[in-house]
């Protein structure tokens, strides 16, 4: 029964295909890929180099040599990287140990002189969208501010601690214009409401934000999947539309976001060359 499920849902994201939109994560989830995932698309005089990663902050990680090398090998006009806009730091090491590949494309776009952006939408807009959803504004801030505690464990192998909630907490107080909860005190008692399950903020853990899932243990998990559409399809648009202006673009994401978008690109951009 299982083998003929994930038969069912292989053949639905190959419709996918051909359709030209995203994939669903259920289609996406009855698939098997490599990571990196790299697609390179060619239009007319544009060009899209799209590297799908596996998030890593080890400057060691052999990602981080092949990022490098393709960079070269490609020359782009135009970078875009995952995750906002980090600063670049002046060696390869310290731009991966402290802002993983995003850090590591803000270095070699300083370095060659090229123009380079956030992918994502910005955060206001996810807000709005988010919003027309469904979510109230406690779940959204709470989704924005709790996934970034897991993400900080992962970086520097320890917990968040008080003092660095308080510093997030304030930042996206601004970036989303949302007003509680503003402080670590707070963040907990809106925890204790909304996630009963999780017995301290610094506890959440990664699965906690997959938008994959058969039974959410989480609104964050619900949260993290509608979110990830809006992604997806603002990123989908933003490449298509700089290829077309004629630039080299060379833009990195998590793996499993080229995988969703695959069909849309292929649809506006025609079939890519696959290079792993």
């Amino acid at each position: 029964m299982l083998l003929l499920r994930r038969s069912l849902l292989a053949l639905l994201a190959l419709a996918a295909c051909r359709r030209g939109r995203l994939l669903s994560f259920a289609e996406y989830a009855a698939l098997e890929h490599d990571t990196p995932y790299v697609l390179r698309f060619a239009r007319g005089r544009g060009a899209l180099l799209f590297f799908g990663t596996a998030h890593t902050f080890d400057p060691a990680d052999r990602q981080v040599a092949e990022i490098e090398a393709r960079w070269l090998d490609f020359g782009p006009t135009l970078a875009f990287n995952e995750g906002g806009d980090p600063p670049a730091e002046a060696t390869v090491a310290a731009a991966v140990s402290q802002y993983g590949e995003s850090g590591l494309l803000r270095f070699l776009a300083r370095r060659d002189a090229v123009p380079i952006a956030s992918i994502e939408p910005p955060l206001r807009e996810q807000v709005r969208a988010l919003r027309a959803s469904g979510f109230a504004d406690e779940q959204i801030k709470l989704f924005f501010v709790l996934r970034q505690v897991p993400q900080h464990r992962e970086r520097t192998g320890a917990a968040m601690d008080a003092a660095r909630l308080a510093e997030v907490l304030r930042y996206f107080s601004e970036a989303t214009e949302i007003a509680g909860p503003a402080t670590p005190d707070e963040l907990a008692a809106a925890c204790a409401r909304l996630l009963p399950a999780l017995r301290h903020w610094s506890e959440v853990p990664q699965a906690w934000f997959d938008p994959v899932f058969t039974r959410p243990p989480a609104f964050t998990n619900v949260l993290s999947a509608r979110t990830s559409e809006l992604r997806d399809a603002w990123v989908v648009d933003l490449l298509t539309a700089q290829v077309r202006r004629g630039e080299r673009v060379f833009a990195v994401m998590g793996a499993s976001h080229v995988v969703v978008q695959e069909p849309a690109l292929r649809a506006r951009l025609g079939r890519p060359q696959r290079l792993a």
